[in-house]
């Protein structure tokens, strides 16, 4: 099967993410494991265990039979390597391996295994800029930057907005149980008009705020601006006299609204209204008790 390793540029928020896993689902491997590693995420001390596996009594606190790495998990499969720029170096070097050999060796093991994956890297830095310092190995650079994709950012394709806004609306009004029927056009235009310095990530926290607070199933441009992030409300009059407080009562004035119409669509139900904002019920309390609401 076509393994040919792939190395996505994009801003944060970009959809790197799912544009690997478009790639995997397109391909030969489609029906094998996708599996997604946030190396930005994981502790340096415990990466590699996780990316390689280790063997039987290790080290203190190993799982008694040893356990396989996700390399391992992902044999046949697709190896998705998000923010791959924070890779420490000392891990870098023994991935390189993998890349070159097809060989994945656990730690505490001196036998080698052969691994079948595709590697799909993505990164938002600038990975030749990180080799100058020395921070990214060079020849790993090199092995990862055999087909390159950049995903530019949402301001630079404002025509994709309509059509990703109704593919939010549908899938998170689906999620929440809540019906949409229309978003109209002054409202499509009035998002195409923002920086959405967030890209994809920042257009669906809007939406789905939107959703939540629409009252007959219609998003408008007024709905609209009301739910858009307190730095774009603010962006227009250029005047913060407190930007950090300005800021959380926004934010606290959105929640407050939210959790009082989902209290109101609920019949007041907390576990229900709890469900239906994506939150936990001790979540749901402790915000009804700062808000003082109910």
């Amino acid at each position: 099967m076509l393994r040919l390793t792939i190395l996505i540029y994009g801003q944060s928020g970009s959809g790197k993410e799912v544009f690997a896993q478009s790639i995997h689902n397109e391909s030969s491997r489609r029906n094998k494991p996708f599996v997604v590693i946030n190396c930005a995420a994981l502790p340096e001390s415990i990466l590699e265990s996780i990316l390689f596996g280790y063997e039987a009594v290790t080290f203190t606190g190993a799982k008694a039979g040893g356990k396989a790495g996700l390399f391992e998990l992902a044999h046949g499969g697709t190896v998705f390597l998000d923010e791959v720029s924070e890779m420490p170096l000392n891990t870098q070097s023994r991935f390189l391996r993998v890349l070159q050999e097809r060989e994945v060796m656990r730690i505490g093991s001196d036998r080698p295994m052969p691994v079948d994956i595709r590697v799909i890297a993505a990164t938002n830095k600038d990975i030749v800029k990180l080799t100058n310092l020395g921070d990214f190995r060079e020849d790993l650079y090199f092995r990862l930057n055999v087909l390159k994709l950049d995903i530019p950012p949402l301001c630079k394709r404002k025509e994709d907005i309509e059509q990703l806004s109704k593919f939010f609306i549908n899938y998170r009004s689906n999620e929440l149980g809540i019906t949409i029927t229309q978003i109209t056009n002054q409202a499509i235009a009035y998002l195409s008009s923002l920086d959405l310095p967030g890209n994809i990530r920042q257009l669906d926290n809007i939406l789905e705020r939107a959703i939540v607070l629409s009252s007959n199933g219609i998003i408008d441009q007024n709905l609209i601006q009301s739910v858009c992030d307190p730095f774009e409300e603010k962006k227009e009059s250029k005047v913060m006299a407190n930007p950090q407080q300005s800021y959380k009562a926004g934010i606290s004035s959105f929640e407050k609204e939210a959790i009082e119409k989902a209290l109101s669509s609920c019949n007041n139900n907390r576990k229900q209204t709890a469900e239906k904002l994506g939150i936990s019920y001790p979540t749901l309390w402790r915000k009804m008790k700062l808000f003082e609401i109910g």
